[in-house]
């Protein structure tokens, strides 16, 4: 566990004696600071419980009077895809405590996890508004702010399978690709309607622990997270268009084929009524038994299946 304490209009590592608020970030299922934390602040053994549970909970808020619960939900990049950690967060009047059983692999421009990007800012002292509120909003700023560059990556993808259907041809993995990003589109969405539903809680006012100053930047999350869920529409609508686009490329595909085929198929079917006449138990077949017989017969099967492709060509059918 690592501490911040804010005294003096000043931001000091660890907890520090008469500080006005402290923020704990406790990272690791088996660090005991949390259990210790719980019985200093009372915090409500439900809300322990939920952050203790190995299941992923739904962005929530939660409301115990003297401090709140909330959990929110970061977007992580995978090699699989993008998928989502859970972040847990107690906010009291002079205390902030933030909780992850393992360190969100989520990461800034520079490559730092949200908490580790706060943290960076208390050290130069730039950037961070005081109070626990304000640490809330810093933390959960940087934790939305995560989640534009992986629908990005998203929309980047997605306009590299339309590149792959349409401008070069190709039909092999793109039809599984593209159900594979409207699917992470669509899990990401999943979050982001629960979490647009705590940000408009602690931007409204309902809550004692926030400060009427702050519920300002509740409310600008909020507008980050509608335009994140606007762009992430857009994945799912253009996600639809490529489906679309793949399977009618392979329509038209299979048309062509079978146009082919069907012309093969009538070229020969008059070889195969020659040869069938020709072929039948009769002895009195004229030109059975001439010696120009069946060069006659390959001839007229040749000459017909020419001037049928002529006719075909003519037409426009191939």
């Amino acid at each position: 566990m690592q501490s911040w304490s804010f005294a003096d209009g000043h931001w000091r590592e660890g907890e520090t004696a008469g500080a006005a608020f402290t923020w704990f970030d406790i990272t690791g299922a088996d660090d005991p600071a949390l259990g210790e934390l719980a019985e200093r602040f009372h915090l409500h053994p439900l809300a322990v419980e939920d952050c203790r549970s190995t299941l992923l909970h739904a962005p929530k808020v939660d409301d115990f009077g003297e401090h709140l619960f909330i959990v929110l939900q970061a977007v992580v990049e995978r090699p699989g895809g993008p998928d989502t950690e859970e972040l847990d967060i107690f906010l009291g009047r002079d205390f902030l405590i933030t909780y992850q059983d393992r360190p969100i692999a989520t990461a800034d421009s520079a490559g730092r996890a949200p908490s580790a990007a706060l943290v960076e800012a208390l050290r130069q002292g730039i950037g961070v508004r005081p109070g626990p509120d304000g640490l809330l909003y810093e933390l959960a700023d940087r934790v939305v702010d995560d989640i534009l560059p992986c629908v990005n990556a998203l929309a980047e993808d997605l306009d590299a399978m339309q590149d792959a259907i349409v401008l070069k041809g190709r039909q092999g993995s793109e039809h599984q690709q593209t159900l594979e990003i409207r699917a992470h589109a669509g899990r990401i969405r999943r979050i982001l309607t629960p979490e647009l539903a705590v940000m408009q809680r602690l931007s409204r006012g309902e809550f004692t622990v926030v400060d009427e100053a702050n519920r300002i930047y509740f409310r600008d999350i909020y507008d980050h997270l509608v335009r994140i869920d606007l762009s992430l529409e857009g994945v799912r609508e253009d996600a639809e268009v490529a489906l679309s686009t793949y399977l009618s490329a392979v329509n038209n595909r299979l048309s062509e084929v079978m146009k082919v085929l069907a012309v093969v198929s009538a070229l020969m079917l008059p070889s195969t009524v020659i040869t069938g006449i020709f072929g039948t138990n009769f002895d009195n077949v004229p030109g059975l038994h001439s010696n120009w017989g069946f060069l006659a017969m390959v001839v007229s099967m040749v000459g017909i299946a020419a001037g049928m492709a002529l006719f075909f060509r003519r037409r426009g059918w191939f």
